[in-house]
Parts: C-alpha cells; sequence; structure tokens
C-alpha cells in the first residue's frame, strides 16, 4: 500500500532534536542527587523543577495541531496575543514536585515521542500550513516549520543546568508595583524569543557577517548581552544613583554600542549567554526597587528623547525581539531550507 513520504524537512527537525535530547539527557544523568536540588541561575526554579519543565506536556504539540487542521492564521495570531507561556510553565512544573528523580528521568526519556510520531505523519499536503507565520515580537516573525525545530529548547537547558553546576546561586524573592509586573509578560515572550534563534543558530553560523554591518552573529549576540547595562544605568538614574560619566556615555548610541561589542571579542558562546541572563538579572532587581512615585517620571534618553519606566521596559524588550529577527538567517532550519 502506497504512503506518503516524510517530508525531508521533518525527518532533518527531528534529527537536530534527538542530537539536542541525547545531550541534555547525558547532562541529566550525570547528576548527582544534590546536583537535583541546586539552584539554576538567574530564576527560583531548581534543577530539579528545569528538568520537571524540559518534560514539557508531553503532546504532539504543533504538529498534532496541523494534524488536526486547527492551526489557522487566527489561532496563531490569538494565541500569540493572549496567551502567557508563564502560567502554564509553573503550573507544569508545580504538579511535578512531588515526583521522584526517577520518574522525571523517565519522563524526559520520553516527553518528545508524541511529537516525533506526530511530525513524521506530516506530507506534501501540510505544506501551506507550514509556510504561515507566527509572530514572535516587533520585527521579528517565524514560520510553523520554524516551530518544528524544537531541539533548541533542549540545548538551552542542557546549558542552564551546566551553569547551575558551576554557579552557587541564592535566589531571592522580588516584588514590583503592578504597573511594572504588568509589562513582564511581553518582556519574557521576546527574551524566551530571542533565546530560541539564539540557540537555533547553526553552530559554524556565528562568526559569519550578519544583517548589521560589519558585525558578526556573535556580535549581535554580545550587543543584546551588554545592552541591559545600558538599561541600568537609566534605570539607577531615576532612583537618584546617578552616573554622570555613564550618562554621556550613553548620548552616542553607536559608539556605545560597538564599545560594548569590542569588548566582548573573543567571548565564547557560553559567556555571552551566561552574561546575557546576569545581566538581565540584574536590570528586574532595580525594576523591583521603583516606586509609585517613581512611575510618571520621563526618563531622558538618547537624542533628546524621553520614556516614562513602563515606556521603557517596553522598549528594550522590543529591541531583543528585533535582534532575534536578525539571527534567524543562521538558523539550522533556514540553513536547511537553503539547500
Amino acid at each position: 500500500m502506497w504512503r506518503a513520504m516524510t517530508l525531508p524537512v521533518v525527518e532533518a527537525a527531528m534529527e537536530d532534536l534527538r542530537l539536542a535530547h541525547r545531550e541534555l539527557l547525558r547532562v541529566v544523568d550525570a547528576l548527582s542527587d544534590a546536583d537535583w536540588e541546586r539552584a539554576v541561575p538567574y530564576g527560583e526554579w531548581t534543577v530539579k523543577d528545569l528538568i520537571a519543565h524540559c518534560i514539557g506536556d508531553m503532546s504532539p504539540s504543533g504538529a498534532g495541531l496541523i494534524l488536526a487542521g486547527v492551526l489557522t492564521p487566527q489561532f496563531i495570531a490569538d494565541t500569540a496575543r493572549t496567551f502567557d507561556v508563564r502560567a502554564r510553565n509553573a503550573a507544569l512544573v508545580d504538579e511535578r514536585r512531588g515526583l521522584a528523580r526517577e520518574d522525571l528521568r523517565q519522563m524526559l526519556f520520553s516527553c518528545h515521542d508524541a511529537m516525533h510520531n506526530a511530525a513524521l505523519k506530516l506530507t506534501e499536503e501540510h505544506l501551506p500550513v507550514l509556510a504561515y507565520s507566527v509572530p514572535m515580537g516587533p520585527d521579528y516573525d517565524l514560520h510553523v516549520e520554524d516551530w518544528l525545530w524544537a531541539g533548541y529548547h533542549d540545548r538551552q537547558h542542557a546549558d542552564d543546568i551546566r551553569r547551575a553546576l558551576q554557579l552557587d546561586w541564592r535566589p531571592e524573592p522580588l516584588t514590583f508595583v503592578p504597573e511594572i509586573e504588568a509589562k513582564f509578560r511581553a518582556m519574557t515572550r521576546y527574551r524566551e524569543g530571542f533565546l530560541r534563534a539564539v540557540y537555533s543558530v547553526a553552530d559554524d553560523a556565528w562568526d559569519e557577517a550578519g544583517p548589521d554591518p560589519g558585525w558578526t552573529y556573535r556580535d549581535t549576540l554580545a550587543h543584546v548581552a551588554s545592552n541591559d547595562l545600558r538599561a541600568q544605568t537609566r534605570l539607577r538614574a531615576l532612583l537618584g544613583e546617578r552616573d554622570d560619566a555613564e550618562l554621556a556615555a550613553l548620548e552616542d548610541e553607536d559608539a556605545w554600542n560597538l564599545r560594548e561589542v569590542e569588548k566582548r571579542r573573543g567571548h565564547t558562546f557560553p559567556q555571552l549567554v551566561e552574561e546575557l541572563d546576569a545581566n538581565r538579572h540584574d536590570t528586574i532587581e532595580i525594576l523591583s526597587r521603583l516606586r509609585p512615585e517613581h512611575l510618571s517620571t520621563h526618563m531622558p534618553l538618547a537624542h533628546g528623547e524621553t520614556a516614562t519606566p513602563t515606556e521603557y521596559v517596553e522598549m528594550f524588550s522590543g529591541h531583543e525581539a528585533r535582534h532575534g529577527a536578525q539571527l534567524i538567517p543562521a538558523s539550522r532550519a533556514r540553513r536547511f531550507a537553503a539547500r
């Protein structure tokens, strides 16, 4: 009996997922009992919590939605507009806190099976759906086809576990005024979208020329990793901790960007991602210190522009999405499509 052949892009994406998942399992299998309880920088989860997150919902995921015929442009747009991934992630981790490590390890082993099996059923009749646009943030769109390349997630969190073993992180609870808290959904979405792009870049692409003149893809990562330092300088000034020299340096944005990227020449990928995460945590800590009386202040920016703190959070969050889009041409998915 004739059977439709699996799409080559699906085979390639599932092989990439297999390799990424195998490496994650190796990292998990090397953990000691004490390692499972270590805190993961720079959040509130332990390694055990992170592994519970990596398991996901064990569903067929996007491939299943395609097969069911429900993944429409409207469905995608509505989900992008309203879905808060933080709530889903927290719920999955909370419901698995009572599970034994051995049970989580077994679940992790098979967590991609349903998605893998569904993806292998995709055929040429589904190509129009794979071409649908998926909004990720300002000036940043993917295609449904890009979402088949889910190996980035295992690569990202394998690195997070390695970092937890290297750093002695002690999380501290932070609270925020409601107006700042309300901006965290988009901030988290754009940061996750940027990390998705980062961990999707092909290993041999980092030192190739990127879209920004004179910059490689690695330079783009270095720029975003350093950009929170700019936000911290301005937010500290708002809190009365003004550094005139640092503020003056921010007036020439291009020069500041070039200096910060140049400082990071030769930094490795893990070093840049570590700085990316550490700097964001420091920014969030400063945001936790803002009080209601700060929110109406118009902070001076470059070129004579101003912004309130909530507007500024939107600005630097959206900045990450735009640079995430610049990394997409170097992704494993797009490299395969160009063959």
